[in-house]
């Protein structure tokens, strides 16, 4: 048998050892995570199979909505890049149940300019940025298109991009690529305030946003290294899931967890997640290219 198999194997075994457990844990969570449908009706080029997400989003919710999960995000990049794509995705987003949190991410607002101002409506979001409470638990979706080439920008937003990017460029650092993002100071005194009430109501925080913070990649959201400083001073905070680095990452740092899902759009297989989030630990179910994930929390952190 091929060592992928006996871990595979291992990994049921630690599963079916560990739900008895799991049900007596009144923390205990299930939810669904999916990233970079990136949908388009046009032909897949050498990595991405745009058209196909459809039927892989099929395929997804049938699963998805069998399992009574407590709550289904999507990490970003519905479509790729046509505005008329959302009424395909949209149809099936809402097929979802428990219904679908949306976070935004960077082709979620390469559309045509007249029609970049129409998203979030488009999309039913009031802002880029919110938060969620389940039980002990607390989501923080963060905007990172909010500092943004994509989205649209006011002066003080454009002044706030050209100040960081100037940063960036100066200290050589390579995640100032176009198709990244960033998050505005308003954005972060809002994360920062909704920590430090999670900090003190003894919550369990997991920050959700389209770009990765760590490990450092290209894609990494521009102003990464204050936020990781910010989540690493809190507590409250266990994880962090994004997307937009297709081919996946995991890191740990301070006692944070920072999962970069795989993304739906990449090869013909599907690649999605159910995760189990408990007092002591996060489990992350792989679907077709995501993988398995037993990740403890660190009691003291």
């Amino acid at each position: 048998m091929k060592i992928s198999s006996w871990i595979y194997l291992i990994t049921i075994l630690v599963w079916v050892i560990t739900i008895p457990v799991l049900g007596q844990d009144q923390e205990r969570l299930r939810i669904g995570i999916l990233t970079d449908c990136q949908y388009c009706n046009c032909l897949p080029n050498e990595t991405r199979y745009y058209s196909a997400s459809l039927k892989k989003l099929d395929s997804c919710i049938t699963d998805l909505n069998a399992l009574k999960l407590n709550a289904i995000f999507h990490l970003g990049d519905m479509i790729d890049h046509d505005f008329s794509s959302y009424d395909s995705i949209l149809t099936r987003f809402r097929q979802f149940s428990p219904s679908l949190n949306l976070v935004l991410g960077n082709h979620d607002f390469a559309v045509a300019k007249e029609k970049k101002g129409e998203v979030l409506q488009k999309v039913g979001l009031e802002k880029g940025n919110y938060s969620v409470d389940i039980g002990s638990w607390r989501f923080i979706i963060l905007n990172g298109d909010d500092l943004s080439y994509l989205a649209p920008q006011d002066k003080e937003r454009k002044s706030e991009r050209g100040s960081l990017l100037l940063d960036l460029i100066s200290s050589l650092h390579t995640n100032m690529m176009p198709w990244n993002g960033g998050i505005g100071k308003d954005q972060l005194n809002w994360l920062e305030y909704l920590l430090k009430e999670a900090d003190s109501l003894k919550q369990k925080v997991v920050i959700l946003c389209h770009f990765p913070v760590y490990p450092f990649t290209w894609y990494n959201l521009w102003n990464d290294r204050e936020l990781v400083e910010l989540m690493t001073n809190h507590p409250s905070v266990k994880a962090y899931f994004n997307g937009h680095f297709h081919p996946g990452n995991y890191g740990y740092y301070k006692g944070i967890h920072f999962i970069t899902f795989k993304g739906m759009v990449v090869t013909p297989g599907n690649s999605y997640a159910i995760v189990t989030l408990t007092s002591d630990s996060i489990l992350i179910e792989g679907r077709g290219r995501e993988e398995n994930r037993i990740l403890p929390l660190i009691k003291d952190k």
